[in-house]
């Protein structure tokens, strides 16, 4: 457009005005949009009903057994469980004997009321063969992290490759503090400059440790002494110097709790030394609904060690641990009611919900021995002994029972698409920063599937 197009006023005529501005208008609100929306999502979750075969599920939802096998982690041929979670690509769900709305809109993470709005249903009532379409879930860019042991330097590579594509870090697992706060060393420290080289920013985990587990009394000789907790703290920032970690998380775990206040101290301290230099300082913490609760918890003060770290790993699993009564790893409510009281206390941009990346497989005629394996393991389990998977709604985890060769009947409980799809959302819910697993290492196709389609995965 030229000058000589205008009238001599110089005013644009008020037509031309009113459509300028209603495209500039139409174009905020794009760009608007597309910034603050990001790409969105939906897989279906299928699970899998008596006289189902993987082919008859690949062939109902047009797809390959191939591409079922793939997202889904299945090795062992093509055999299924009923009861078995399996994720299908794609956002159309055909609906089977037995399925119900609540029952689709549960295991997709979503209402009955978002279910029927998107397939414009007039009734809570579903026949078979009915299809639905599964709402769109909108990605959110978070950070994700796991625990990486080292083991072999050839492991260790296949291992940093793999989980590059996955995470955005790792915590190097670990280092432990002897009686004057020297820490020991960790093999597989080659493995470091790999983790930077491969995108994955590394911190070195720090925890109390001992040949008998988590040792609350060492670490309170260490944190009530103010001459050996400002030696570890010296310790730790040498260590992150001399190795070239981003920073540390400091595990320390059965804290007794009088150390509450020497805890705070320590934490307070060492983040102060390593942010003079550079590095960063995280936490894991067990989980707590408040201040003060659970009882057994007091040592850990979420809002002190919260304002002071810059990020908190919360341990939301375990309530069913080895030595214990068989039960859900991590029940949803529990979980939900961590993270209702945790961003209360702790900024959310410092959260990341902690995930448990194993099955727990109790022998109930042996309460001491149980076996902590991968979640595959426990599906490979289940189909080895032809016992079909059970899914606790209320507690959102799946589980089974099998007899071994001895007679002994045995009790597993683990993590499958629906209750890992469940803990997602709660990410969303809270618009924390993000997610980190225990651990690296433990097969979950599902969990790596879902992560991608839920999450755009933030680099350093």
């Amino acid at each position: 457009m030229n000058a000589g197009d205008f009238p001599i006023s110089g005013k644009i005529p008020f037509l031309l005005l009113e459509v300028t501005m209603k495209r500039i208008g139409l174009l905020t609100i794009f760009i608007f949009f597309f910034l603050h929306t990001g790409p969105v999502s939906a897989s279906v979750l299928y699970t899998v009903k008596p006289g189902d075969s993987l082919w008859k599920i690949a062939d109902q939802y047009e797809t390959s057994t191939d591409v079922l096998k793939k997202v889904n982690g299945i090795t062992n041929g093509a055999r299924i469980m009923p009861g078995q979670s399996v994720i299908i690509p794609g956002n159309t769900y055909h609906v089977t004997d037995g399925d119900t709305l609540w029952k689709v809109a549960r295991m997709h993470q979503t209402s009955m009321a978002n279910l029927k709005e998107r397939n414009r249903l007039t009734s809570d009532i579903i026949v078979p063969g009915q299809t639905l379409h599964i709402p769109e879930s909108r990605k959110k860019p978070i950070t994700a992290g796991a625990f990486f042991i080292p083991g072999s330097p050839v492991k260790n590579q296949q291992s940093i490759d793999y989980y590059g594509d996955y995470l955005s870090a790792l915590g190097m697992f670990e280092y432990r503090p002897d009686e004057n706060g020297t820490l020991s060393r960790m093999s597989g420290e080659d493995s470091i400059s790999r983790t930077w080289k491969k995108g994955l920013v590394p911190h070195a985990t720090i925890t109390n440790l001992t040949e008998e587990g988590f040792d609350p009394d060492l670490a309170h000789r260490l944190l009530s002494n103010e001459t050996k907790r400002k030696d570890l703290i010296e310790h730790i920032a040498g260590l992150v110097d001399e190795k070239q970690y981003k920073g540390v998380i400091i595990d320390f775990e059965s804290l007794h709790q009088k150390d509450r206040s020497h805890f705070n101290t320590f934490i307070q301290d060492l983040s102060g030394r390593l942010h003079k230099i550079g590095g960063e300082v995280g936490t894991a913490l067990p989980p707590m609904t408040g201040a003060y609760a659970p009882a057994h918890h007091q040592a850990y003060d979420y809002k002190t060690i919260g304002e002071a770290v810059d990020f908190v790993f919360l341990m939301t699993y375990n309530w069913h641990w080895l030595g214990g009564v068989p039960g859900a790893i991590a029940p949803i409510k529990k979980v939900d009611a961590v993270m209702n009281y945790a961003v209360t206390a702790i900024p959310k941009e410092k959260i990341f919900l902690g995930i448990a990346m194993y099955a727990y497989d109790w022998n109930t005629a042996k309460p001491e021995d149980v076996k902590a394996y991968s979640q595959q393991q426990a599906v490979d389990t289940a189909v080895e002994h032809q016992r079909p998977i059970q899914y606790d709604y209320e507690k959102g985890s799946p589980w089974f029972t099998y007899t071994d060769q001895q007679g002994d009947l045995h009790e597993v409980w683990f993590e499958d698409a629906r209750s890992i799809l469940a803990k997602y959302r709660l990410v969303k819910k809270y618009d924390i920063q993000g997610v980190g697993g225990w651990k690296t290492g433990l097969d979950f196709p599902q969990a790596g599937f879902l992560l991608k389609e839920e999450f755009i995965i933030k680099k350093r």
